[in-house]
């Protein structure tokens, strides 16, 4: 993995906290939430606003992003959301089975939800919002993003988590691969209770738009309502991956050159 810049990856965190929080934060709650020093919060903070993606209210002493910073990646969301399409999808989905819909892309280790359509369960209410971390090799969309990767790439993966887990959440490469290969046989990944304790979610591959990041889709409930409905998930979860592939065939390849 290639060295972090501290300032950038702090930078890009300080936007991801304001994208979770949905409203003003003042310098105290960004640090503390974040854990930097002061300081240096405060001179990212100034940064920003300098350059146009943070708004300062003196009276109040918060900040706030701006739609500036709002339209950095919109060119990058249009090939996938610009008509609403996956968003309409997943409320559909929502409908349906009672579940909580979500997109997924791998972030480092992790699997990171980059859209979450949030079912009636009091289960998912709770921790499961855009920017919510799962656990990439424990994961049934962490199983499903690891399924296009090579074996070399899946061995170092493997060695580099491993080393900062508890043995209790540690995976072996023979674990991760059965689990793979399950998943290629069956078209789907399933799991009870990795994060959330009693909930558990299906999940599979969602195409993605040229040169972006592979991209999973799920839908999270309670183990009461996935046991009993699971094939009715199952089959909701595969219309809407189906309905997705042909509205991405039908896109101009908005990212090519």
């Amino acid at each position: 993995m290639a060295p972090k810049v501290k300032s950038a990856q702090r930078a890009i965190e300080i936007l991801e906290f304001f994208a979770r929080r949905k409203a003003p934060a003042t310098l105290s709650e960004i640090a503390a939430a974040l854990d930097y020093p002061a300081s240096s919060t405060l001179a990212l903070l100034r940064t920003l606003s300098e350059m146009g993606y943070l708004d300062h209210s003196s009276s109040e002493r918060t900040f706030v992003p701006t739609v500036k910073a709002a339209l950095l990646g919109i060119w990058v969301n249009d090939a996938l959301m610009a008509d609403g399409t996956i968003a309409r999808l997943m409320y559909q989905m929502r409908e349906e089975t009672g579940g909580t819909p979500t997109l997924g892309i791998q972030s480092g280790h992790h699997v990171q939800y980059i859209h979450v359509v949030r079912g009636p369960d009091a289960l998912h209410r709770r921790d499961v919002a855009p920017g919510t971390l799962r656990p990439l090799l424990r994961s049934a969309m962490g199983t499903v993003l690891l399924s296009l990767k090579p074996p070399s790439e899946l061995w170092a993966l493997v060695n580099q988590i491993n080393a900062h887990e508890p043995p209790e959440h540690r995976v072996s490469m023979a674990e991760l691969g059965k689990r793979i290969q399950q998943y290629r046989e069956s078209g789907y990944a399933y799991s009870e209770g990795v994060s959330t304790p009693g909930a558990g979610i299906i999940t599979t591959l969602l195409a993605a738009p040229a040169h972006q990041p592979p991209m999973a889709l799920g839908i999270g409930a309670s183990l009461v309502a996935l046991r009993a409905k699971k094939l009715d998930f199952l089959k909701a979860l595969q219309r809407v991956v189906e309905l997705h592939r042909k509205h991405m065939e039908a896109l101009p390849d908005k990212f090519g050159h």
